[in-house]
This record gives C-alpha cells, sequence and structure tokens, in this order.
C-alpha cells in the first residue's frame, strides 16, 4: 500500500529540494569560475615584474570575491533576500564588536596554526602541499596597502554570501542549518586543508552573532579584525616563529574567554524571523528533516566530488613511491 503523502509535506519536500539543489548549484558554478580565474591569475604575470607579487594578490583575492559575490547575490535576488534589508545598519552593542572580533581573531589563530601544522605532517608521507599565502612584499607599504585591499575584498565578499545571503536565507528554515551550512560551503571552497578547519569555525560563529544582532556591519568587522591578525602575523612570521605556540594557544583562551562574555550577556539561543503562515519561504523545517533533505539533493554530491577533486588534484601532489 502506498504511503499517502499530506499537502504539508509534499510542500516542505519541495521546499528542501529548491533549497539545497539551488544552493549548491550555485556553488559549484563558483567552483568552476575559480578555477577559471585561477588560470587568468596564472597566466597573466607569467614573467618576472616590479608589480607582480601585489598585482598577484589583490587579483587572487579580487577574482575569487567577485565569482563568489555574482553567484551568490543572484541566488540571493531570486530567494526572496533583500540586499537593501542586509545593508541597513542595525543597531548593535559596541560589545559585540570588541568580543566578536577577538573571539574570531582568537578562533583563527589556534585552528590555523594546529592545522598548519597537522597537515603538514603529510610532507613525511610524501605528499607535496600546494599552499598559497599572500607574497611578502619588498616593501612595508607595499605589504600595508595590499594587505588592506586583500582583506577588505575578502572579508566584503564572505560577509555578503555567507552572513546576507545564506545566513538570512537559512535562518527562516531552521537555526542550525543557518549556523552550519554556510560553514561548510565556506571551509569547502577553500580548496586548503589547513585553512578548512579555521574556516569553519569562524564561519560558526559568525554566523551565530548575525543571528543575534541581525547585522552584517559586526561580522564584517569582526572578519576584517580576524583577516588582518593572520595576515600581519604572516608578514612578520619569521620574527615571530619563536612565539607561535603563544600565539596558538593564546588565540584559543582569547576565544574562549571572549565567547563566554557573549554567551553569559546575551545567551546562546539565536533569534531568527518568525514564519509566515501566507509564504513557503517561510516554512520552518527540524533539524532531521535538514539532514535527510540535504543528503537527498543530487548536487550537494556533485559538491562533495568537487571539494574531493579540488584538493587531491589542486591541492596535494601524489605521493612519492618507492620501487624497489
Amino acid at each position: 500500500m502506498d504511503k499517502i503523502i499530506t499537502f504539508e509535506e509534499q510542500k516542505r519536500r519541495e521546499f528542501l529540494y529548491v533549497l539545497f539543489n539551488a544552493v549548491f548549484v550555485t556553488t559549484c558554478v563558483v567552483f568552476i569560475l575559480n578555477f577559471f580565474f585561477g588560470y587568468i591569475c596564472d597566466r597573466i604575470y607569467e614573467g618576472d615584474s616590479l608589480s607582480k607579487d601585489s598585482v598577484d594578490n589583490i587579483l587572487r583575492a579580487f577574482l575569487p570575491a567577485l565569482a563568489l559575490s555574482g553567484a551568490f547575490v543572484f541566488y540571493g535576488v531570486h530567494s526572496d533576500v533583500s540586499l537593501k534589508a542586509v545593508f541597513t545598519p542595525c543597531k548593535a552593542s559596541p560589545l559585540w564588536y570588541i568580543a566578536g572580533g577577538a573571539a574570531t581573531a582568537g578562533i583563527s589563530f589556534f585552528f590555523a596554526l594546529l592545522s598548519e601544522k597537522v597537515v603538514g605532517l603529510l610532507g613525511n608521507f610524501g605528499y607535496i602541499i600546494h599552499e598559497y599565502t599572500p607574497y611578502d612584499l619588498d616593501s612595508m607599504p607595499d605589504n600595508i596597502l595590499s594587505m588592506a585591499i586583500v582583506c577588505i575584498i575578502g572579508a566584503f565578499s564572505s560577509e555578503l554570501v555567507f552572513r546576507g545571503i545564506l545566513t538570512e536565507r537559512f535562518r527562516r528554515a531552521n537555526t542550525g542549518l543557518a549556523l552550519i551550512l554556510p560553514a561548510i560551503i565556506a571551509a569547502s571552497m577553500t580548496g586548503s586543508l589547513a585553512r578548512m578547519p579555521y574556516v569553519f569555525f569562524s564561519s560558526v560563529l559568525l554566523s551565530w552573532i548575525y543571528m543575534k544582532t541581525s547585522s552584517v556591519y559586526v561580522t564584517l568587522f569582526c572578519a576584517l579584525f580576524s583577516d588582518v591578525s593572520l595576515y600581519l602575523f604572516f608578514i612578520f612570521r619569521n620574527s615571530l616563529a619563536p612565539f607561535e605556540l603563544l600565539f596558538m594557544f593564546g588565540g584559543l583562551v582569547t576565544a574562549a574567554a571572549a565567547v563566554a562574555i557573549l554567551l553569559i550577556r546575551y545567551e546562546a539561543r539565536t533569534v531568527y524571523p518568525a514564519p509566515r503562515d501566507d509564504d513557503d519561504e517561510y516554512l520552518r523545517i527540524s533539524a532531521k528533516e535538514s539532514v535527510i533533505g540535504l543528503l537527498k539533493a543530487f548536487s550537494f554530491w556533485i559538491f562533495i566530488l568537487a571539494v574531493i577533486f579540488t584538493v587531491f588534484f589542486f591541492y596535494l601532489s601524489n605521493p612519492t613511491v618507492e620501487v624497489p
């Protein structure tokens, strides 16, 4: 006997199908554009040039940001996300800026340095890691200018997409989705095993901050502060090398303290808009329905394959094999 599907259940299934597949098709488009723009970066300045390194830094930040923002803005506009509302200033306590920035930077330092050391162990098994880091330029003014442009471009595009569009879109359906799914997408799209952990955890924190404050300006400040801190660390890494463990565990302690302050002051519960009965776009779904719907989305598996392909064919070289 066939199971009878109610109209409400059918509506929820269609909602999940459209929601997940639209997001992951958009994500796969960004993957393709990233490969294309990466090829452009490699070809534009093949020869030696005084401006090669600084231009390459900016291009490698600008072109992926353009691909990311363009694809997801198109998705957001067609998913009932108002960009005007996203950028409408909302009042937020200075505590969110201070503690949020400290927490985001602390988490980024801890997981960036820890994962870098763990991934570095792959070298013992014959793997060569193709990790891209911004060029350390000859003069400090050039470094500062490059850092400012790269960090602003990166922070603005990521907060527009992962908070203003994806977190805003998914919190209408399920709070857990709004925290986890943008983080999974953001981390996976880095294509770097060393960057994935800190991008994931900082993204979860930023999505929570966004849902508590409804202000993309708060998360933009936190992301920018974190990016600038990491960028400065890598510029001065040679002189700061003896203090890496201090930065790593100091970042963890700072993040834990800052998050504790925010939890004590504002509690952990997130805030989302109330559902509207006359609008399918505001349909609420359970965590179980979210997971099942995600696994049934055909493009989710294309996304997973794209991530695996990126890591194994562009990030890691094949291991060396000793022939007897």
